[in-house]
């Protein structure tokens, strides 16, 4: 309140402050600050690491991805794509579709990496005219929990 503009002189004394508690909340905010710090690097430091199939289509949405454009993608391949999995003979647009962007290329795109939030590598796939030709590291993407055993 700006008494000088209003006309009234009112004393200091018994202006009321506005926030009585400013003085502890100041106070307590550098300890949310830390904790909330503490609670990221946890997080970053843990050695979980999300499946890869979490940054592409969603599961549904990966059925109607396959009734759409289904036509002439052999069955193992749509399998592993149903699955959350990158298989030998998938279309580069299809890894795209279910890991997204790939975190590091090498080779003129011809090799994509996905890695975890460390920078170790979770999955890497090779293409060899747009198919994939090659996968290293984890062929399920991280996804082992979903992975159906082999008869």
């Amino acid at each position: 309140m700006n008494t000088k503009l209003s006309g009234h002189s009112v004393p200091k004394d018994t202006l009321a402050p506005r926030f009585p508690f400013r003085g502890l909340r100041g106070a307590l905010r550098p300890v949310f600050l830390a904790a909330g710090c503490l609670v990221v690097l946890a997080a970053c430091a843990s050695n979980y690491t999300r499946p890869l199939v979490s940054r592409g289509l969603p599961s549904e949405e990966r059925k109607d991805y396959i009734i759409q454009n289904g036509f002439g993608i052999p069955e193992n391949v749509k399998q592993a794509f149903l699955e959350g999995f990158v298989e030998v003979g998938m279309a580069r647009e299809m890894v795209f579709q279910l890991y997204g962007a790939p975190d590091r290329t090498t080779g003129g795109d011809t090799n994509w990496e996905y890695v975890n939030n460390k920078g170790n590598l979770i999955t890497g796939v090779t293409f060899k005219a747009d198919k994939v030709e090659k996968v290293y590291g984890d062929p399920k993407g991280g996804n082992s929990a979903e992975a159906k055993p082999t008869p």
